[in-house]
């Protein structure tokens, strides 16, 4: 039986990169450094290792790895003495230029089994200048049987001479249909949830099957309705009734829910097919909401959202609930006034 790549069934959206990618190898027109860019969580680390795992293979089938040579076997249990993984463990600590400076001598010593060496860089983000330049010098002068594997949520996270000499793969989401058959074979007892839920969870991780995944699975999503549910008794009776529910480490979580379910209810003003609606879910509110609220006054709602979800994202150690509070003064001021805002 022919042994497959174990992303090809675990992550199905990656077999179009993954194959893309190794006939660049058989041709003879693959790069030395690659850079694979998502917002999402994509399993792209389960994409490196099969791309690992088929270079170092010594028994390779065309596209696909035998998965029993030594090699294979050492990329699984990830102790392959050719893979060098460069991170920082702190997540706020960037990898020194001591770090990359080392990886010249890494680079010129004999590889196992003379097939070859992988540097991968899971967080691009932990690089700072100096190791950015020190890195740009590597693969200024890439070295044989060298390659190069970059993971980057944002292009910009890296220096643009590093991108210029990488060739550039954009990871991105399945369609829904492709993420709504994985959903189901991998959520238990997914009869459970209705159709509209796990559309839904799709589109709120903006089409992302992991995230949905975890999402679903996540007692969190039971505290969707009870915010939705406090949003509109708040917009009936008083405002502050949001400030407990909000006043949590979800809160940008929580404020971009209600961000969506207020663009929902733009789209039920414009008589814009349900279909097209976030949160599929949840029409009873999103219909409540509608008739509560003019359509003028939830367009300056969603930008008052979006402005304090922008500070609370850009201002380190700032008093959480003092912008809540502020918000959410501001919210009530523009649905409780009889003027038009502009």
């Amino acid at each position: 039986m022919k042994k497959y790549p174990i992303l090809l069934s675990t992550y199905p959206w990656l077999n179009f990169f993954y194959k893309k990618i190794i006939n660049q190898f058989l041709n003879k027109k693959n790069y030395k450094a690659y850079i694979f860019c998502s917002l999402n969580e994509l399993g792209i680390n389960n994409l490196i290792y099969a791309l690992t795992k088929w270079i170092f293979c010594i028994n390779k089938k065309k596209i696909y790895s035998c998965s029993k040579c030594q090699n294979c076997i050492l990329v699984e249990k990830n102790i392959h003495p050719d893979l060098h993984i460069i991170k920082n463990n702190k997540e706020k600590n960037s990898i020194s230029i001591e770090v990359i400076r080392n990886l010249t001598e890494i680079i010129y010593q004999s590889s196992y089994k003379d097939v070859g060496k992988i540097i991968w860089f899971p967080y691009a983000n932990q690089l700072n200048i100096s190791s950015s330049n020190a890195l740009l010098k590597i693969l200024e002068e890439p070295s044989d049987n060298i390659w190069f594997f970059i993971q980057c949520n944002n292009k910009n996270e890296l220096l643009p001479t590093i991108y210029s000499r990488c060739q550039f793969w954009h990871i991105y989401p399945p369609n829904e249909k492709i993420g709504i058959l994985w959903l189901k074979k991998k959520v238990q007892n997914y009869k459970i949830f209705q159709k509209e839920s796990i559309k839904t969870a799709l589109r709120l991780c903006n089409n992302s099957p992991i995230d949905a995944y975890q999402l679903l699975n996540n007692i969190i999503w039971k505290s969707r309705n009870i915010l939705y549910t406090i949003l509109v008794s708040s917009l009936e009776e008083d405002i502050m009734k949001l400030l407990s529910i909000l006043n949590n480490k979800n809160i940008l979580l929580y404020l971009n829910w209600i961000y969506l379910i207020l663009l929902d209810v733009v789209k039920i003003h414009l008589n814009i097919d349900k279909k097209f609606l976030y949160n599929l879910d949840q029409i009873y509110f999103i219909h409540k909401i509608s008739n509560l609220i003019v359509v003028d006054k939830i367009l300056l709602m969603i930008k008052k959202i979006l402005f304090y979800s922008n500070i609370l994202i850009k201002i380190n150690n700032i008093n959480y609930e003092l912008v809540l509070i502020n918000l959410l003064l501001s919210l009530e001021k523009i649905y409780t006034s009889n003027n038009k805002y502009k």
